[in-house]
């Protein structure tokens, strides 16, 4: 269980939860949720809603990872202003953002605190069997999906990773690595985020 931790949290700030696919995300939105009542909006609603909703906008599940964030980022920004501008201390999580797109709004000045989480330092075979032990029953989108099926997509989320944590790099953006020690690396993310 999480250790106990002197939290000083800005009701003002939007905090950003960004990454690739099984890295945790929404663990540590769902923590923000209970230790600091955080308003919670997770970028997958947005983008299933776009996918379903307005298919001429060209949104679709078949994209990949990175496509996906550049094809929702027109509506995912007024999202985020709107947060913004209009509601207090809101958590918004999602695999549908990029470092790129968190440095528009910091140039804009808006009061954002952000961090991305991936895995560079897993074999596929190691994160299958992570995957398979943590499943999350009917909720969880892997389920009934092959091994065989499985074992490219999460290439391709290591992949995802890589290029997530070059970019964090490029725009001096945090990115925490769950690898390794994933309950630790969580416990930094989390304080990174909500210390101050």
């Amino acid at each position: 269980m999480y250790g106990q931790h002197s939290i000083k949290y800005n009701s003002y700030m939007l905090y950003v939860i960004g990454g690739t696919s099984r890295s945790g995300k929404t663990l540590l939105a769902r923590r923000a949720v209970v230790e600091k009542q955080t308003p919670y909006f997770p970028l997958d609603a947005l983008f299933g809603a776009l996918t379903y909703g307005a298919p001429q906008l060209g949104v679709t599940y078949e994209s990949s990872l990175l496509i996906r964030p550049i094809k929702i980022w027109p509506v995912a920004k007024h999202l985020l202003n709107v947060l913004l501008k209009e509601e207090r201390g809101y958590l918004v999580e999602g695999d549908s953002i990029l470092p790129s797109q968190i440095n528009e709004l910091t140039i804009e000045k808006h009061p954002v605190r952000c961090c991305f989480l991936g895995y560079t330092e897993m074999t596929k075979d190691e994160k299958l069997a992570l995957i398979r032990k943590y499943h999350q029953g009917d909720i969880d989108w892997t389920r009934g999906i092959s091994d065989e099926k499985m074992l490219p997509m999460i290439d391709e989320m290591a992949q995802f990773s890589k290029y997530l944590r070059d970019e964090c790099a490029k725009y001096k953006i945090k990115y925490f690595d769950v690898s390794h020690d994933f309950e630790g690396v969580h416990n930094m993310a989390f304080e990174y985020l909500f210390v101050e």
